[in-house]
């Protein structure tokens, strides 16, 4: 395998591979599926072999598919690392950053905490992608990202930012708060939740009590933000980040209700691939949006 290997097309084989279609491979890396199937052609064509046996209904890798596929991770990581070591002489922080955090965190925090780090780092470009799913950083070029714990990849590197946890709130003349005594109540209320509801169930507990109530809500919608908008218009009662919910309570807005019930503590953390892959722009950034959250 020589020097001219097209790291593009190879990111783009691999990910044929984890998706199990092009077409899946090609949503997942924003690509127009035609791009993505040249890409991979003139990877086989570059190389002199066949990859990817295709059909109308599967594919899988060849013999010679499945040993480039065992080394891309690697290939793919090394050619990483060393994008984000250059341009970065003396350790000072230059260069661009590309990040992921949920919809909810970006859209309330987000824009003064980048534009203060933009004055004080000013060699440093910032492209945030707001995404309520969990990004593979490598696959989809991340060089970190804000996820909500627990998490699952053992292989990451993450740092906690901060805490959080949903409280029960409503418009403040929603007909019946005043009825509420327990989250047993909640079921003669409409609920307002999110188009993925709680799995499981909406855990609540007060201290010495805990409890998972049904959370069958006849309102979903696609984002918490939609949620608080629809909760504020009387839809009904919802379980929102307290992120969310404070601003909102402190403008009259919004009431909590049963206010000693909420979910469980869940941390904030910032997840990058690994110890190696901190730039002095990413510790910047993460030093900066940990100091913003108030905890470190």
């Amino acid at each position: 395998m020589d020097n001219d290997l097209d790291l593009t097309a190879l990111r783009g084989f691999r990910s044929v591979l984890r998706e199990g279609s092009f077409s899946a491979a090609a949503l997942a890396l924003r690509v127009p599926k035609s791009t993505l199937s040249k890409r991979v052609a003139d990877l086989e064509a570059h190389l002199g072999v066949r990859l990817i046996e295709r059909s109308t209904r599967t594919l899988r890798a060849t013999q010679e598919g499945e040993v480039l596929a065992a080394r891309a991770d690697r290939l793919l990581g090394e050619a990483e690392d060393i994008r984000r070591a250059l341009g970065e002489a003396g350790g000072q922080p230059r260069g661009h950053l590309r990040l992921a955090m949920p919809q909810s965190i970006g859209n309330l925090l987000l824009g003064p905490i980048a534009a203060d780090f933009r004055r004080r780092y000013p060699d440093v470009t910032l492209e945030v992608h707001f995404l309520d799913r969990a990004p593979d950083l490598l696959e989809d070029g991340f060089d970190g990202c804000v996820r909500l714990g627990p998490l699952e990849d053992s292989s990451q590197v993450a740092r906690r930012l901060a805490h959080g946890q949903a409280m029960l709130v409503a418009a403040p003349d929603l007909p019946g708060l005043d009825r509420l005594r327990h989250p047993e109540d909640l079921r003669q209320f409409n609920l307002v939740g999110l188009s993925s509801p709680w799995p499981g169930g909406l855990p609540l507990q007060n201290g010495t009590e805990s409890i998972t109530l049904p959370y069958d809500a006849p309102l979903r919608l696609g984002s918490q933000l939609a949620v608080r908008d629809a909760v504020i218009a009387g839809a009904g009662i919802a379980a929102l980040p307290g992120l969310v919910a404070r601003p909102e309570i402190a403008a009259g807005r919004l009431v909590r209700v049963l206010p000693d019930w909420s979910t469980p503590r869940k941390a904030i953390y910032f997840v990058y691939p690994s110890a190696q892959s901190v730039t002095a722009r990413l510790r910047a950034f993460i030093d900066h949006l940990a100091q913003a959250m108030g905890e470190d």
